[in-house]
């Protein structure tokens, strides 16, 4: 065996960990990825974020509008995903009494400070993160979303509220649990 075998050896060698080192990248190896699954971020959130909104918004009535799982697993750089890991969604939607004359700006901040009241944060280290008092990460005339996160979950939730006409408002939450893994999918 002379040198040039030995150099091509060589660069076959480094050629392959390239390769195998970015198709890991790719495929989303798992390399400090959250060990949470999609459920358990989804019910570290729901109990507390159903409990400020009926405290913040007595009276009214909040329908579940859509519930969505979003399979996101798979090679990061490709539109084919998997069910590997899930993105969860919930909303849940509801008209403001006439009687509550709150602005859409309360309405909003009522069930953010309820939160704040039981640990969460305002703000998402994957959206807006809001420092001190709560901010909106959206403030449009007529419209406010606010976001809130629970520390150590990985997800969020939207709170949004609205002017329909003059005297009408209109609310909503959504709870949003980042691409985390699903516990029932195969492993071979």
């Amino acid at each position: 065996m002379d040198g040039l075998d030995r150099t091509r050896g060589v660069r076959l060698r480094r050629s392959a960990v390239a390769a195998l080192a970015l198709s890991g990248m790719l495929a989303g190896c798992g390399l400090g990825e959250p060990k949470q699954t999609y459920e358990q971020a989804y019910e570290a959130m729901r109990p507390d974020a159903m409990a400020a909104m009926k405290e913040a918004w007595p009276g009214v009535e909040m329908e579940k509008d859509s519930a969505d799982l979003e399979e996101c697993g798979g090679l990061d750089m490709s539109a084919d995903k998997n069910a590997s890991k899930i993105e969860q969604s919930a909303t849940y939607r509801g008209e403001v009494p006439a009687e509550d004359r709150r602005s859409i700006e309360e309405l909003a901040r009522a069930v953010g400070e309820r939160l704040l009241e039981r640990g969460w944060r305002n703000g998402s280290a994957t959206r807006s993160p809001g420092k001190g008092d709560l901010e909106f990460a959206e403030n449009m005339p007529g419209q406010v979303l606010l976001d809130m996160e629970k520390p150590g979950v990985h997800g969020w939730v939207a709170v949004e509220a609205s002017v329909d006409s003059p005297k009408r408002h209109s609310v909503s939450l959504n709870l949003v649990t980042e691409c985390l893994r699903n516990p029932e999918w195969k492993k071979y």
